[in-house]
């Protein structure tokens, strides 16, 4: 016999919306089904043109917890909209809600509990994506164990879904979302990047949303990419200007997030530093790749790069890492990088 979920007074869920009819029932009668109810749904839509909003409020009659729908009155865009979604939250904790997936049960209540850490702003769980026939397919995001990353122990430039995200609503309060650069102007990117430059981020093994994939993702789970399309990733990336703008951009971001965020100050401050140190290493980069019929001068700024710790094992994003090390020394430094890009091209 099931028992009678109890709600959390302090989680809310965050809802965007966009001619979501084909599938967004399954959605809330998944947060319906919660063993931990939130005390809130808030939704924004942005000008759906189908039944989406006619579906949510014949859920909203019968629902176990309060429904905010908000309709935009211009289109946002699906990171904007989602972060006005947020915004509009009331609870202390906030979980990321797509209009297509299919929560687990036990999702609210795992998540949450993870939250009790006062040093953690950010949960991030496991997911399996599923086709509309019902067919499994692999893990994304996967997660091998549960634990807490303490800060300082990851990239914050990874990229993660926010659906498998919740989070305290302090992480928004570090920096004024408009404010976020074009880099990281997804929710997704941004939301880690704020708490992995300020705190913990507690990561969950256990599966708890199915991640529907069909044609209308914006964005579905990323497939292997072929030979010939890395080599052409690879041609590409070779000037790092704007990768160097962009971190001196968020390291500012985080300095001023330091001043207004006393709790959080020394993290900030660091995290600031930090990045950049690694925008200083990307400019230095693109110097290599400038240098096509100087082998010298090539080799003394990859040296200078490496004696300066550039290129050392780094799960931080503070330095670059072995594998750029790599790329720089034998398409770079060596000027093979000219003929890859040659053949990407062709």
């Amino acid at each position: 016999m099931r028992t009678t979920p109890r709600h959390d007074p302090h989680i809310s869920v965050a809802m965007a919306t966009y001619n979501g009819e084909k599938h967004i029932r399954e959605q809330l009668d998944s947060i319906a089904r919660q063993t931990l109810l939130p005390c809130e749904l808030v939704i924004t839509d942005d000008g759906s043109a189908d039944a989406t909003l006619q579906i949510v409020e014949e859920f909203a009659r019968h629902a176990p917890f309060p429904i905010a729908v908000i309709r935009n009155e211009s289109r946002l865009g699906y990171a904007d909209n989602f972060m006005k979604a947020a915004s509009l939250c009331t609870g202390d904790l906030i979980a990321f809600c797509d209009q297509d997936d299919i929560w687990m049960e036990q999702k609210l209540q795992v998540c949450s509990g993870y939250l009790a850490d006062p040093q953690v702003l950010l949960v991030i769980h496991t997911a399996q994506t599923f086709t509309h026939a019902g067919g499994l397919g692999h893990c994304y995001p996967k997660f091998s164990r549960s634990g807490i990353l303490r800060w300082g122990a990851c990239d914050p430039f990874s990229n993660h879904p926010a659906f498998a995200m919740v989070i305290k609503k302090t992480l928004l309060q570090f920096v004024d979302s408009s404010q976020r650069p074009a880099r990281l102007h997804s929710h997704d990117h941004w939301l880690w990047f704020l708490a992995a430059g300020s705190g913990g981020i507690a990561t969950i093994s256990e599966i708890l949303t199915l991640y529907r994939q069909h044609g209308s993702n914006v964005y579905g789970a990323p497939q292997r990419l072929t030979f010939a399309q890395r080599l052409r990733r690879t041609a590409r990336t070779i000037d790092y200007d704007e990768v160097a703008d962009s971190e001196l951009q968020c390291s500012n971001l985080l300095a001023h997030a330091a001043e207004e965020c006393p709790e959080f100050e020394a993290h900030l401050k660091d995290s600031a530093a930090k990045l950049e140190f690694r925008s200083k290493l990307h400019l230095l980069r693109t110097r290599i790749y400038r240098q096509s019929n100087q082998f010298l001068l090539r080799a003394g700024i990859f040296s200078q790069i490496l004696l300066s710790g550039g290129y050392f094992p780094d799960s931080s994003g503070t330095r670059l890492g072995p594998y750029s090390g790599m790329k720089d020394l034998f398409l770079g430094v060596t000027g093979i990088y000219r003929l890859v890009r040659f053949i990407a091209r062709s």
